[in-house]
This record gives C-alpha cells, sequence and structure tokens, in this order.
C-alpha cells in the first residue's frame, strides 16, 4: 500500500472515529435521561436507538454544512491569493529567462570557443604525447618479444642437447 493511500486511509479512519464521537455525545446531549420510546411502539428498543441516533447525525451534518458554508469565501479567497502568487512568481521566472536568453547563449558560445581554440592551441602538444605513448608501448613490445625470442632459442639449443645425448 502507498504512502498516500496508507495516510488518507489512516484520515478516514480517525475522521469516522471522531464523527462517531460527535454522534454518541449528540444523542447523550439530547437524552440526558437515556433514550426513550421515540417510535411509541411501547418499548424501548434498538429502533429507538436507531432514530435518536439519525436525529444526531442529521443535526451535526446541518450544523457543519452551514460551518463550511461559511467559511468557503474564505477559503476561496486564500486559495485564490495563493494560485495567483505562483502565476506570478512562474510569469517573473520566465521573463527573467527571456529577458537573459541572450546572454545565456552568449556565455554558453563563449565557452565552447573556448574549448575549441584550448583544442587548436594544444593539438600538436596532444598528439606528440599521444606519440609518446605508442612509441613507449611499442619498445616495451619489442623488449618483450626480444625476450622471448631469446628464451624460445634457449629452449630450443636445450632440446637439441638432449635429443643429442
Amino acid at each position: 500500500m502507498g504512502f498516500f493511500k496508507k495516510l488518507f486511509g489512516g484520515a478516514a479512519v480517525a475522521g469516522t472515529a471522531v464523527a462517531t464521537a460527535k454522534v454518541v455525545e449528540r444523542v447523550r446531549a439530547n437524552n440526558p435521561d437515556g433514550v426513550g420510546d421515540v417510535n411509541q411502539d411501547g418499548r424501548v428498543d434498538y429502533k429507538d436507538y436507531v432514530e435518536e441516533t439519525k436525529k444526531a447525525a442529521q443535526e451535526l451534518y446541518a450544523e457543519t454544512s452551514d460551518k463550511v458554508k461559511e467559511a468557503a469565501p474564505e477559503v476561496t479567497e486564500k486559495v485564490t491569493d495563493a494560485v495567483n502568487t505562483v502565476k506570478d512568481k512562474v510569469n517573473d521566472v520566465v521573463g527573467d529567462v527571456k529577458e537573459n536568453a541572450g546572454d545565456y547563449f552568449a556565455q554558453a558560445k563563449d565557452k565552447v570557443n573556448d574549448v575549441v581554440g584550448d583544442v587548436k592551441e594544444n593539438a600538436g602538444d596532444y598528439f606528440a604525447q599521444a606519440k609518446d605513448k605508442f612509441d613507449d608501448v611499442k619498445d616495451d613490445l619489442q623488449d618483450k618479444v626480444a625476450d622471448l625470442k631469446g628464451e624460445f632459442q634457449e629452449t630450443v639449443e636445450e632440446v637439441k642437447e638432449e635429443v643429442n645425448e
């Protein structure tokens, strides 16, 4: 289960628990002496508790709905202000980029030209360094081949001596 699913699931459970507690409080407040025979069927049973619970839930819903309606304009204004602030900041950044795009391009072009100039200026040095490395490797390889040739000749001589004996 993802983080947000757990978060919202937990919030839903907590909200349900709070709402249930509020309904229970309202039922007790409406019936300080206990629930009576609300449906007037001659006995106090679960149906009476259901009716009182339904009545308490409806009262709480109406009160909450009124509070939300009262707060809606203020919340709408705050959201609108936040959206306008973000929009203004985005417009500022876009304007800054548009205004300075030429400078950014010129700076990038200068950097590329510097690198190209450096490569052109030092190409001879880079080539000489590469040639020196190649020569070193070639010399090492020639030495190894000479060593192997000498060892091979020694081995051939030893084999000849063994055969002649």
